[in-house]
């Protein structure tokens, strides 16, 4: 975890207001919960308190308006499907259909197109090449996360009769893995990439980044049976914060000049 402690930064949104108006618009606003797993820089767990986009565009969208008050529930990636269907939580956001949603309700609109992306060490004679037959190499993967070169499978039994596989807790774990020497390839989404070229300048040199995606991907907002109807209310009003010029800023401290 060395480099997500180096380069994690965490936007603190101050409420304004009386104790009394705040205690007011707390009572009178529905509350929404917000599922997320370590996914950086969506969410982004550090001695135990959680942070990153997605905390940041729930924290903004509170300021934004009064009648939904939306809170963070933490999960893990393997438990996020139960975590909604079983009521831990009413919506999952920045996910992707792809990911095993047969029975989620799916907003109208994504927050985000995205793409995983492969990174290797770039040692000497090392190109694009390098990517080109995965089943050659010690792959760091998620538990739990879908993974194109896989078939989108998540088995970590059947993926160890398939490659040469480590599964990590968290993808800053798949990256260390890499650097470390212990993998050989890690796959990464593409605004942790931006967000690690942005604040450690010098990756660009250590790295060699894949120029063919493993994946790509809409990022939405995705709702259980008994909140289908929240899911397109929630979508727009997080899609119109995460557009909103005054989340720029935010945007621009995780490499971003755009959602």
């Amino acid at each position: 975890m060395t480099i997500i402690r180096r380069i994690i930064l965490f936007t603190l949104v101050v409420l304004s207001g009386s104790a009394a108006t705040v205690l007011a618009t707390a009572l009178a606003a529905d509350t929404i919960r917000i599922g997320g797993y370590p996914f950086p820089p969506f969410v982004e767990v550090v001695d135990g308190q959680p942070g990153g986009l997605t905390l940041d565009l729930i924290a903004a969208t509170n300021k934004a308006q009064t009648r939904y008050r939306l809170d963070f529930v933490p999960t893990v990636a393997d438990q996020r499907y139960a975590g909604l269907s079983g009521g831990k939580f009413d919506l999952i956001i920045f996910e992707s259909p792809d990911w095993g949603w047969p029975r989620g309700k799916i907003a109208d609109h994504a927050l985000r197109e995205g793409s995983e992306i492969y990174v290797a060490l770039a040692l000497p004679g090392r190109d694009q090449g390098f990517f080109a037959n995965l089943a050659e190499r010690r792959i760091a993967i998620v538990s739990g996360f879908h993974y194109g070169f896989a078939g989108m499978e998540t088995n970590g039994a059947a993926l160890a009769r398939r490659f040469d596989i480590l599964e990590t807790k968290e993808p800053g774990d798949s990256l260390q893995a890499v650097l470390d020497g212990e993998a050989e390839v890690a796959v990464l989404n593409d605004v942790f990439v931006k967000w690690l070229l942005a604040e450690v300048p010098e990756m660009a040199e250590t790295l060699l980044i894949g120029e063919t995606p493993d994946q790509r991907y809409s990022q939405a907002v995705i709702g259980g049976a008994r909140h289908a109807e929240m899911v397109n209310v929630i979508g727009r009003l997080l899609l119109t914060t995460l557009r909103s010029p005054d989340f720029h800023d935010v945007l621009r401290g995780y490499g971003l000049t755009e959602p």
